[in-house]
């Protein structure tokens, strides 16, 4: 796909080639640790065989939509490119997308009756899972964004040149409306989940610090703030839409979409 792109006489071709290339490869070492993940978990966790093959139909089905739109919208010879890269991206994030889907299911489990010891190694474990997950998509979706950009600013400089009609070119605006939907998906596969395992931390931190019967105000708060800080280890403070924040890697791509559109050309 890199060897026989039209732009290779354009300025920023290697700069798209190194992503390109760096987006399928990522794509590669996402899958592989999303495989490793889906396999750490406990058997009776993991979703069933019909659930997991619905997942993955609709990550492929989502993949051949993509492909139709943009082959109806841009006819060139070319535009196979694009589809093909995200096509990769979304397949190296199926089991990923996966895991989410078991984590959230599993959150819906009654817990009560487990060990305060095991259910909290339990949130601790699955929220390593968690700030896993979204890094890794956060990475694929600005890889491609970086990537999209760099198609962008390599038609521009064509069109500069006369080498490209101007009606042929992908507009700026595109690249803050690719990371953008690509930055809602990231949180359509996280944030379930998260709110998921945080309401399991709070029913904990309520179990095992109960605020029932304590009248004293000095034990009271000592119960709140011991409660509060437990909460804080267990990362249900802040709550998911802090932790998409805190990942800068989810916001990326706005970022960079942003600039590559508003900032002097």
């Amino acid at each position: 796909m890199v060897v026989t792109s039209q732009y290779r006489e354009a300025d920023l071709w290697p700069v798209w080639a190194a992503i390109a290339l760096g987006l399928t490869g990522g794509a590669g070492i996402v899958f592989t640790l999303g495989a490793q993940q889906w396999r750490a978990l406990p058997e009776a966790e993991r979703p069933s065989r019909r659930e997991a093959v619905v997942i993955v139909g609709a990550v492929a089905l989502g993949a051949a939509l993509y492909g139709a739109v943009a082959a109806s919208v841009d006819d060139r010879p070319s535009a196979w490119r694009g589809p093909l890269l995200v096509g990769t991206a979304l397949v190296g994030a199926t089991p990923i997308v996966c895991v989410a889907y078991a984590l959230w299911k599993t959150t819906h489990t009654d817990r009560s009756d487990v060990a305060a010891g095991e259910l909290t190694e339990w949130l601790l474990a699955r929220r390593r899972t968690m700030r896993t997950l979204v890094a890794n998509l956060g990475a694929l979706v600005g890889l491609s964004t970086l990537a999209l950009g760099a198609v962008v600013r390599m038609e521009a400089e064509l069109v500069k040149g006369h080498a490209l009609a101007s009606a042929e070119a992908t507009p700026f605006e595109y690249v803050l409306v690719f990371g953008g939907v690509g930055t809602l998906l990231v949180a359509i596969a996280y944030v379930p989940a998260a709110i998921g395992l945080r309401r399991q931390a709070h029913r904990l931190a309520e179990r095992l610090f109960t605020l029932e019967g304590v009248d004293d105000s000095a034990a009271l708060l000592e119960r709140v703030e011991q409660r509060a800080r437990f909460e804080q280890l267990l990362g249900a403070e802040a709550g998911p839409f802090a932790d998409l924040q805190a990942g800068i890697v989810v916001l990326t791509p706005l970022l960079a979409s942003a600039v590559a559109v508003w900032l002097p050309r």
